[in-house]
């Protein structure tokens, strides 16, 4: 199946296969071998040198073939869809099995040229910001300011409307030229992933000459699976890119978000807004004090080490820091989280 997805060029739906062989793989070799040494379960694709290393004396040499050849197999998949340092590694895990196969150097040479493809093809996509935040943090009192803002620039919003007040109807009507906005309800993370793939296709003719799409999320919106969406479907991921994913914290009380403690099985939203986040606005800056700030840069630094943080008042800040950044990469969200583009893995919400 994921030999298929790679010659029709499905290159999402041909991870989960092969992610699902090599998962199945393991598991079998584990059951035929009571004298492992001590890894995790899925060590083999998230640190696959670390797990060759202890395990290849272990392993025949028919299952270092078939490993070699999963490996390479991924390699192009990740590659075809943009994670270019993964593919890297994962080809790399290939040749530390059959470090003379020809066609597996083949493969290395052709993973590498097809990084230099993806990055001149990313140049013609509409770059999409997703802004995201907890509720009252001010993602829409942002997006009002860049409606009102003369930037000169062509924005096309989707909102995502889930009784929170919704963007500035008489300035959308008054700018329509330059705006296009898309209302979507329920949760965007999860309910409504098939209506956002087809608001951005229905938007797709009328934003081809647009600096960009934003989409805000709701606060109770785990942006991953939002992100996911331009991996999942092969016609966006042509059309568009994920420039950046931008997190608005309200700096008086991101401290107590952080540490509300959840039900089991049920994810800390803002700590996964943190986390996802490429850019933080570090919100409402004048409603606390110097101390309060650095507690508040030093617990979200404690989650997300690399994220720019822009200190503002009232969500004001120049729109062209936050469009066509190029600051999401998905080898980043691979290395954070490697189920990123596992769609079987599904969130709860916690609706006490």
């Amino acid at each position: 199946a994921a030999k298929v997805a790679l010659a029709e060029q499905r290159f999402f739906d041909g991870v989960q296969s092969i992610n699902a062989a090599v998962e199945a793989w393991e598991a079998k070799f584990t059951a035929a071998h009571s004298d492992l040494p001590a890894s995790e379960k899925m060590d083999i694709l998230r640190i696959p040198e670390e797990w060759l290393n202890k395990m290849s004396s272990k392993l025949t040499d028919a299952e270092k073939q078939v490993l070699a050849q999963m490996y390479a197999l991924r390699a192009q998949l990740l590659a075809g869809l943009g994670a270019q340092k993964r593919a890297v590694v994962d080809i790399g895990a290939a040749l530390m099995l059959a470090p003379d196969d020809a066609a597996l150097l083949k493969v290395k040479e052709a993973v590498e040229a097809k990084g230099v493809e993806q990055q001149a093809a990313q140049q013609s996509k509409t770059p999409v910001t997703i802004i995201t935040g907890f509720l009252g943090a001010g993602k829409t009192t942002l997006l009002n300011h860049i409606l009102h803002e003369s930037h000169g620039k062509k924005i096309a919003i989707i909102e995502n409307e889930f009784g929170e007040v919704g963007v500035d109807e008489k300035v959308i009507k008054e700018t329509s030229e330059e705006q296009l906005i898309e209302v979507l309800n329920g949760c965007i993370c999860c309910t409504v992933r098939g209506d956002l793939s087809k608001a951005l296709k229905r938007l797709r003719a009328k934003t081809s000459g647009f600096d960009g799409v934003i989409i805000e999320t709701t606060g109770l919106a785990d942006p991953a699976p939002v992100a996911q969406t331009f991996f999942v479907d092969e016609e966006l991921r042509r059309y568009y890119k994920l420039d950046g994913i931008i997190t608005v914290v309200d700096a008086k009380h991101v401290l107590e978000h952080l540490h509300e403690e959840k039900p089991e099985g049920v994810e800390n939203e803002c700590v996964e807004q943190v986390a996802f986040a490429d850019r933080i606005l570090l919100n409402k800056c004048d409603l606390v004090d110097e101390e309060t700030i650095e507690k508040v840069y030093k617990a979200i630094r404690g989650i997300n080490s690399n994220a720019d943080i822009i200190r503002t008042q009232h969500s004001q800040v120049e729109p062209s820091k936050l469009i066509n950044i190029e600051a999401f990469s998905l080898d980043k969200a691979l290395e954070m989280d490697p189920e990123f583009l596992n769609t079987e893995s599904e969130h709860q919400h916690d609706l006490t």
